[in-house]
């Protein structure tokens, strides 16, 4: 079973700090076949989708729905 995690938002990272992921599309930043789901913490918009755990840990993600950044944390 999928295991959900909502993520932490966090301000907008300084330039060159971290990588960011982001699109325009309304659709999951990425997908994959493992049991974690991450879910925006302002809307719970699906960010990361089966993905494996902690392998996003220094990713930061734009969500595509209401603009917030989120990062995971452990």
């Amino acid at each position: 079973m999928t295991k959900m995690i909502k993520l932490k938002v966090i301000p907008l990272p300084a330039e060159g700090s971290r990588t960011l992921f982001s699109t325009h599309d309304k659709d999951a930043l990425v997908k994959g076949i493992e049991n974690e789901t991450y879910l925006c913490g302002n809307c719970e918009f699906v960010l990361a989708e089966n993905v494996i755990p902690n392998t996003y840990t220094s990713i930061v993600f734009e969500c595509p729905e209401c603009k917030s950044y989120n990062e995971i944390t452990s």
